[in-house]
């Protein structure tokens, strides 16, 4: 090999280390990212823009109360990772779950189980999620939660009691086929919701590609109902029309 071709292999080297650098950054947008429209719900350092306080149903008086989702769990963490912060252990309202931020992850811990729900609506978008979460955990993605609270939830569970499984919207729609999240490591939905279009991605495999209209607007809203579960790498897309 010529010098000069060394050189130019080095110089590709170093370019491509240094884009997977910017591009592999967790909670962060590229400036392409930034073009589309993308925007950044997690930051990787606080939770800005969400709120763990236990949320009515709607029509319902009683603090921290929901509508059940069909086969739902008890809501019961199960060996929480303990609260190490003096935020995470200051009082809170009833109902109302802990979450930390740590090494730009976004965790719960401690009980009671709950939700961290975004204090904005969206309403036509394409949300992106990574989680991490073990073989067993009991976790949702959802979605146009009205006031916070009911909504699409895109299920995070192997075995939901009514069958509906990990990729599926419970109480709306079961995947055709048994779709795996892979325990112990980052797995990534992208769940799009456009008028009464829902299509959801697990891992690059399309899960659901439904149309329903119950809900047409609402916030995010994660659920922790078994740890461990993580996420990061929150970002979302506004569907122009």
């Amino acid at each position: 090999m010529r010098l000069c071709d060394a050189n130019l292999g080095s110089v590709l080297t170093l370019m491509l280390a240094a884009s997977w650098s910017v591009f592999g950054a967790d909670n962060f947008l590229t400036p392409q990212e930034k073009a589309q429209g993308w925007i950044l719900l997690f930051d990787g350092k606080t939770l800005n823009g969400w709120d763990s306080a236990g949320t009515p149903a709607p029509g319902s008086a009683k603090q921290g109360t929901a509508p059940a989702q069909p086969g739902a769990a008890p809501a019961v963490g199960s060996n929480p990772q303990a609260c190490s912060t003096p935020l995470d252990l200051a009082p809170m309202p009833p109902a109302a779950s802990r979450w930390q931020v740590a090494d730009g992850l976004l965790f719960p811990c401690g009980d009671p189980a709950g939700y961290l729900t975004s204090k904005e609506d969206f309403k036509d978008f394409v949300l992106d999620v990574d989680f991490r979460t073990g073989d067993d955990t009991n976790s949702g993605v959802f979605i146009r939660s009205p006031g916070g609270a009911a909504g699409y939830e895109v299920q995070i569970w192997k075995a939901q009691p009514q069958g509906y499984n990990t990729g599926s919207i419970v109480g709306t729609a079961k995947t055709d086929v048994d779709y795996k999240f892979i325990p112990g490591r980052w797995n990534h939905y992208e769940i799009t919701a456009d008028g009464d279009h829902l299509v959801v991605v697990l891992n690059g495999n399309k899960t659901l590609d439904v149309h329903d209209s119950k809900f047409s607007n609402g916030r995010i809203r994660l659920q922790y109902q078994k740890y461990p579960i993580a996420f990061k790498n929150i970002k979302l897309k506004l569907v122009n029309h």
